[in-house]
């Protein structure tokens, strides 16, 4: 024992005459630890100063033998001394300071912490930080479980709205701090803060007993489909929700579907009755023989449950693509951030949109095949699987389906499947104003036009069960319903359905111009002027070397025999309607074969391009939309 202890234990002045030292134990129990004294904890509330001052001794003793000794700071000792500094809020945030910086690295700072948690005078342990946030939630709402998205979920009152949060989700964890913090404070006191420790673990337990004693009830991100009716999430804070129903719609407090709200979405405007959708080409740059085509993209992402078409804005610096896209979706699902950097994996796509109605991507450079695909699975529907973190035999999936908007400068989709799904438009370039006075004229007009795009919504879903399609392409229900929409607005049956068709035809064209191998490709079969239509006969990789004569730099180039296989694979359909036809064998003793033939009348590309421009020129003569001033 050293001196200074000593003296402290002699000079001792307590009411029960004893000192919270065991006298009889004043030799440290700890194994290879010297100079770590036991503490009775029971006598430490009322040993005052004395007490903190032989607390404060055990604790300096111990952080200069930790580094070599780093057991001590598991023992008891140290333990019943942390809990009585931790009693002096302004010590503990002292003492703490020290302990982070002097602990090896191994020790967790969060088990120091638990260590120092409450105790009684008699000794018992207290409720846990923990078990009084599980209370505390239980007492204030009702916990229920999303099978579908495999979320836990509790519905609370805030000044008289209900509001559902996501358990764990940071609007959850910022709203339970805030009510413990409530909670503990008494009087003019302060009141105590829950630490990420005691949050995480009433979180787990949270989500358990939501999962198996809660409801299991649906809770949709911003859109939902109930009872015939289409649901739109405000986001407001009175957590306001627009039925739409073929007969009109309403703005509604009570819900009859429960929506929860990520931390980054926003509130959408207020939508004004008898609004004026005209004013939306305004503030949007999309030519006028397209507007369809977006009006109907719109629509479709207000329903819950059907496919919906990928939205991909191109065009060259100055044709308001970021501007258009931002506003777009402003109408739809605000968010924090309208527009997002390209996603960097397949991870990043699926988590997006697991917090986000509308995924929205903007100058995009290059799309990888596998990210086309992701895109294709948001926009009919899918899930992605990953590990979970810290575990080697769970999963963590995401299952989605969203609408998606996406800008680029060159056409960026080159996968036909993704083609398939896409509505490719491109703008123009236009003469810029302030943004400042956009802005402003943007805020003032927005009620008024989501007012006439519900106005529309609500024609549209009047006329649907009367709409009938003739070899409809893979989008059909979106087609459908921008079939409805168009004789809504009062044009001829089939104006929306070959109008569709027609951009799907000249996508075709523009992914065939993005891949720099279908580019090439064609280039060799224009080339070739023999009598005979095959091309090309040989392996893969002869066809490789073939086509490096023809090579562009780009990222998309195959840099192997089996990524070119890839590629022509994906190209198929497309080249196809250019005439070009492509058999590629199974793999063989010298590899896989290729035969390429030119087929004399090229067939549903050409005469698509010729019905879209057609098209083009009676849609601008019938003004397909009231003819006002562009962005």
């Amino acid at each position: 024992m050293n001196e200074s202890t000593q003296l402290l234990i002699e000079n001792a002045e307590l009411d029960n005459e004893e000192f919270f030292f065991d006298s009889g134990n004043l030799l440290n129990d700890v194994h290879n630890v010297n100079n770590v004294h036991t503490l009775d904890l029971s006598l430490a509330v009322d040993a005052g100063q004395e007490a903190i001052a032989a607390a404060k001794l055990v604790i300096d003793n111990a952080l200069a033998e930790c580094a070599d000794n780093p057991a001590i700071l598991g023992s008891v000792e140290f333990a019943n001394a942390l809990k009585i500094i931790s009693g002096n809020q302004a010590l503990w945030f002292e003492y703490r300071t020290k302990i982070k910086d002097a602990k090896p690295s191994g020790v967790p700072m969060a088990d120091i912490d638990a260590m120092a948690g409450p105790q009684s005078a008699n000794g018992d342990k207290q409720d846990s930080a923990a078990e009084e946030l599980i209370e505390l939630v239980m007492d204030k709402g009702s916990l229920f479980f999303d099978t579908i998205a495999d979320k836990a979920f509790v519905s609370v009152d805030m000044d008289g709205v209900e509001h559902t949060l996501a358990i764990n989700s940071k609007t959850f964890v910022e709203w339970l701090s805030f009510a413990y913090y409530t909670h503990t404070k008494k009087g003019n006191a302060t009141g105590k803060s829950a630490s990420e420790t005691a949050i995480k673990q009433a979180s787990f337990a949270l989500s358990g007993i939501a999962k198996h004693d809660g409801e299991n009830e649906r809770v949709y991100l911003r859109v939902a489909d109930f009872n015939g009716g289409h649901h739109l999430f405000v986001g407001d804070e009175k957590r306001q929700v627009i039925e739409v129903l073929p007969t009109g719609w309403r703005i509604i407090s009570n819900s009859p579907v429960k929506f929860w709200m990520p931390g980054a979405m926003q509130p959408l405007p207020i939508p004004q009755a008898g609004g004026d959708l005209s004013q939306l080409w305004q503030f949007v740059n999309i030519p006028d023989h397209e507007r369809l085509l977006v009006l109907a993209w719109l629509l479709e992402a207000m329903r819950a449950e059907t496919p919906k078409p990928i939205l991909a804005l191109c065009g060259t610096q100055g044709s308001a693509k970021s501007s258009t896209q931002n506003k777009l979706r402003q109408l739809i699902d605000n968010n924090t951030v309208n527009l997002r950097a390209a996603p960097k994996s397949i991870e990043d796509v699926f988590v997006s949109a697991g917090c986000n109605w509308l995924a929205s991507f903007e100058n995009l450079s290059h799309l990888t095949p596998a990210m086309q695909d992701a895109l294709c699975t948001l926009a009919t529907g899918g899930g992605f699987a990953s590990r979970t973190l810290y575990t080697n035999s769970e999963e963590t999936i995401i299952e989605v389906k969203r609408p998606v908007i996406v800008n680029s400068i060159p056409s960026v989709i080159t996968a036909q499947d993704l083609t398939d799904r896409a509505i490719s438009i491109e703008l123009p370039r236009i003469a810029y104003r302030e943004e400042s006075e956009i802005n402003a004229a943007w805020e003032l007009a927005k009620p008024s036009i989501l007012g006439g795009l519900l106005d529309l919504f609500v024609k549209t879903l009047a006329l649907m069960p009367t709409v009938k399609l003739i070899n409809p392409p893979r989008m059909a229900d979106f087609t459908r319903l921008g079939e409805a929409m168009a004789q809504a607005l009062g044009h001829p049956v089939g104006t929306f359905d070959t109008l569709y068709k027609a951009n799907r035809a000249e996508s075709i064209g523009r992914a065939l111009e993005a891949s720099p191998v279908a580019v090439a490709l064609r280039d060799i079969v224009e080339a070739h002027t023999g009598q005979s239509r095959l091309v090309f006969t040989g392996t893969m990789k002869t066809l490789l070397e073939r086509l490096e004569t023809h090579k562009q730099e780009s990222h998309a180039w195959p840099k192997s025999a089996r990524g070119l296989g890839d590629i022509l694979r994906r190209q198929q359909p497309a080249l196809s309607s250019l005439g070009i036809d492509i058999e590629i064998s199974k793999p063989g003793r010298h590899g896989i074969n290729v035969e390429i033939k030119k087929r004399e009348h090229r067939e549903h590309c050409e005469r698509g391009l010729e019905v879209f421009h057609a098209e083009r020129k009676i849609l601008h003569s019938k003004s397909v939309v009231q003819d006002v001033e562009r962005f």
